[in-house]
């Protein structure tokens, strides 16, 4: 008990950097024994993230076709209407498969609980490594934002002018650079831009997570499967609970497909267009300190996005081979 209680505290810990930008952007999924107060605060959060995240995102595409004949801004403008855009697809896929989310983050503490010892090593072996890069991606995507904040403070200072620039940009239909109307929408483009943000930092450090620990779970089949020996009833016994423990990992992986697939396919199509644009934002602003700044490290955050992606996906591709090849080894022997 005092181990599990051990465990619990050590996942709870892992995990919760992931958590809490999941529930910022009202993704994570609420407790079984949830009050009735709790789901509709967590509905009408998530009704104002779609709220914030389609005014921003028409906003900036309103901004694009203004500022068609300006290459620079137009591209600008484009960059972020592109992330805002891929921040509602990932909010409406995560909607959409609520019961699979639930399933997903439920299975990976109990495996974590409840695993043996010898399980305890494989999920720390394939599992804390990335739970930390988790951790440095949320914190390279706060910092990304934190330079966005501050570049139009520092273009100021820069070339020592009061023009007011929106963080995130956006046209709002009204003279923003002036007050009260500045203030107002100078807020709102700030939290809409943070929030649209933390679907970043959340969504991929989830499917990091979750990709890693599926992973892990066929790990541990095979684990159990090397330890077989002998070719006594309990042998099968061990097999039989083998091949129970791997159906349940393909369930696991079928549910991560399900929740990822598309979302997966919009990132690498959505992504490559975002490199290409703050590539080449960052190209054209090299003189402009403040811009260059903030471009370098949204281009750094999308590139290391593209490869968590691919990183957790091969991972599980991997185990999922290594396994064939065990049952393909048992197979063999059985027959001859």
């Amino acid at each position: 008990m005092n181990r599990q209680l051990f465990v619990a505290h050590e996942y709870n810990n892992l995990i919760k950097p992931v958590m809490i930008t999941t529930k910022i952007m009202s993704v994570w999924p609420l407790d079984k024994d949830s009050t009735r107060t709790a789901v509709i605060l967590k509905n009408l959060h998530t009704v104002a993230m779609f709220l914030m995240i389609i005014s921003l995102s028409t906003a900036t595409t309103i901004e694009v076709i203004n500022n068609i004949d300006n290459l620079n801004e137009a591209t600008e403008c484009a960059l972020l209407c592109t992330a805002f855009y891929l921040s509602g697809i990932r909010l409406t896929i995560y909607f959409l498969y609520r019961k699979d989310m639930s399933y997903i983050v439920e299975t990976m503490r109990t495996d974590w609980i409840l695993a043996s010892y010898e399980d305890i090593l494989i999920l720390r072996d394939k599992c804390l490594f990335t739970f930390r890069l988790s951790k440095y991606f949320i914190f390279t995507v706060v910092s990304t934002i934190f330079l966005f904040i501050c570049a139009p403070l520092v273009e100021g200072y820069i070339h020592d002018t009061t023009m007011r620039v929106l963080p995130f940009r956006g046209y709002f239909f009204v003279n923003h650079t002036i007050s009260p109307f500045f203030e107002i929408i100078y807020t709102f483009n700030i939290v809409s831009g943070c929030f649209s943000a933390t679907t970043i930092a959340g969504a991929t450090s989830f499917n990091l997570v979750v990709v890693m620990h599926g992973s892990a779970k066929f790990a541990i089949v095979q684990r159990r499967l090397k330890n077989i020996k002998g070719n006594d009833q309990s042998t099968y016994a061990e097999l039989s609970a083998c091949v129970k423990n791997h159906q349940d990992a393909i369930t696991f992986a079928d549910t991560l497909e399900r929740v990822i697939n598309i979302l997966a396919l919009g990132q690498f199509v959505i992504s490559t267009g975002l490199v290409c644009f703050a590539g080449f934002q960052v190209t054209e602003m090299i003189q402009d300190r403040g811009r260059f700044m903030k471009y370098t490290a949204f281009l750094n955050s999308a590139i290391l996005e593209l490869f968590l992606f691919s990183f957790s996906g091969n991972k599980l591709i991997d185990e999922v081979s290594v396994l064939s090849s065990h049952y393909l080894l048992i197979y063999r022997i059985n027959k001859y």
